[in-house]
């Protein structure tokens, strides 16, 4: 293979390691974690939203999603996309070119994100009424919306940077970014709304500041400090490579892109069959699977560019080891969340609401029939990744397409017609099963050509 002798030490060291079952669980631990902070967070928004406002203004959030899924949808797209691209030039010991392929990402994700800062702004009513809003709840949407569609390029980036500075085997320094942003987020949140009574404009204001702490530190990291085995450098953007990146990480942003998209079918099946208080239950439903597969996202993002350098490198061994012991602990974190929210359910849904409510008992009904979906998730989500990471972004793509999308979408259009709400709740579950039957064919087909098995 080529030579990767131009890598540092500490780059190659850290992709390169010989894992075993601990070794890979200390690697992807911080971008577990991140991840999972991530999903913390946006809870901690909810918990003071629903004590400094009201339960109703806890949906502006669920309402906001569809369009918040769109920007982290892309950041996540071009930040596994060019992490597939970039790490394997690196593997192959082109590190000049893997620098000037960054430095393309990142200026293509800034003009992105003006451009639909301004579509958004320019139509904001239509988009919020087409999210759901409805006049008992459009007045709260509307300044967490404006603020947050403001500053997309907040979002976008974090999304992205997150992710390659992962790439280059820096999980920890990202998780640590992410957390500081996250413990940022949450102290301000309390500051904004209850010392300076600015609702939930003050929750948006605080969520921005929380995602702009990455884009700092990647600042420093790549422009300031070179801390990076590349650096940022201005370059002319080729549109054919982004068009790769992009095509290659369009998995990652189905998968999200289709989660705005349900939410918006959820939110007006949910107000059909429970009013309004179903939008704010709904939203404490997303926050938990939100939750759940962002542990599973975290372990995919952080063991993807494993597998993209020794596919530079040509190392089957390593391929295969990293395969069998990334399954292994899906099943582990499988069992460990099913067990616990099973076990404390009526706990956490009282983090939220009281207790013997008619808001509780539908949010506690929701989450126990949801959850299920997480025994299929972590592999579905994995499957999914792995084609990502070999830059096979077709397959990525299709897989990420028919579980998040078309199955997704067929459970709800069908299932409520039977059972109602409950419907719409089990829809997740019973997509995820049918999903890991489409995953399971691809993965055996093509174990020969990547061999991973």
């Amino acid at each position: 293979m080529s030579d990767i002798t131009n890598m540092t030490p500490e780059e190659e060291s850290e992709l390169s390691k010989d894992f075993n079952l601990f070794s890979l669980m200390g690697f992807v631990f911080p971008s577990v974690f991140a991840f999972v902070f991530i999903a913390v967070y946006q809870m901690v928004d909810g918990y003071f939203i629903k004590k400094f406002v009201g339960e109703l203004a806890i949906a502006a959030v669920d309402l906001y999603y569809p369009v918040i899924s769109l920007f982290i949808a892309i950041g996540i797209m071009l930040g596994t996309g060019g992490n597939a691209v970039i790490v394997k030039k690196i593997g192959e010991g082109k590190v000049k070119e893997a620098g000037e392929t960054f430095s393309a990402t990142f200026i293509f994700t800034v003009l992105l994100s003006v451009g639909l800062s301004v579509i958004c702004i320019a139509f904001d009513d239509p988009i919020m009424k087409m999210c759901g809003a409805t006049a008992g709840n459009i007045e709260y949407l509307r300044p967490y919306y404006r603020v947050l569609s403001i500053f997309a390029i907040s979002i976008i980036l974090q999304s992205e940077l997150g992710i390659l500075i992962i790439g280059e085997g820096k999980s920890v320094i990202a998780a640590i970014v992410i957390i500081v942003g996250g413990v940022l987020n949450c102290v301000l949140d309390y500051i904004f709304m209850s010392r300076f009574d600015m609702g939930i404009m003050g929750a948006a204001v605080a969520t921005v500041i929380g995602y702009m702490s990455t884009i700092v530190y990647a600042v420093y990291y790549y422009m300031i400090g070179k801390k990076s085995v590349y650096t940022f450098k201005p370059v002319r953007i080729k549109l054919k490579e982004i068009g790769w990146i992009c095509f290659n990480g369009s998995s990652d942003m189905v998968s999200n892109l289709a989660g705005g998209v349900t939410a918006l079918m959820m939110n007006h099946l949910i107000y059909k069959y429970y009013g309004e208080i179903g939008v704010s239950a709904l939203t404490i439903i997303l926050y938990f699977n939100f939750f759940m597969e962002a542990i599973f996202m975290g372990m995919t993002s952080a063991v993807e560019p494993i597998f993209s350098y020794h596919y530079g490198t040509g190392n089957t061994d390593m391929r295969k080891r990293i395969f069998k012991l990334s399954n292994i602990w899906i099943i582990v974190w499988s069992v460990v969340i099913f067990v616990s929210i099973f076990i404390f359910n009526e706990n956490v849904v009282g983090v939220f609401f009281d207790k013997g409510t008619k808001i509780f008992d539908i949010t506690l009904n929701g989450l126990m029939i949801s959850l299920f979906a997480c025994v299929f998730l972590g592999f579905n989500t994995f499957f999914s990744g792995l084609f990502t990471a070999f830059s096979n972004g077709l397959i990525s793509a299709t897989l990420s397409f028919v579980r998040s999308l078309v199955i997704l979408v067929l459970c709800l259009l069908i299932l409520p017609k039977f059972f109602g709400g409950n419907g719409v709740w089990a829809a997740w579950p019973v997509a995820e099963v049918l999903s890991m039957i489409v995953c399971i064919v691809f993965i055996l087909k093509y174990k020969d050509k990547y061999e991973y098995m």
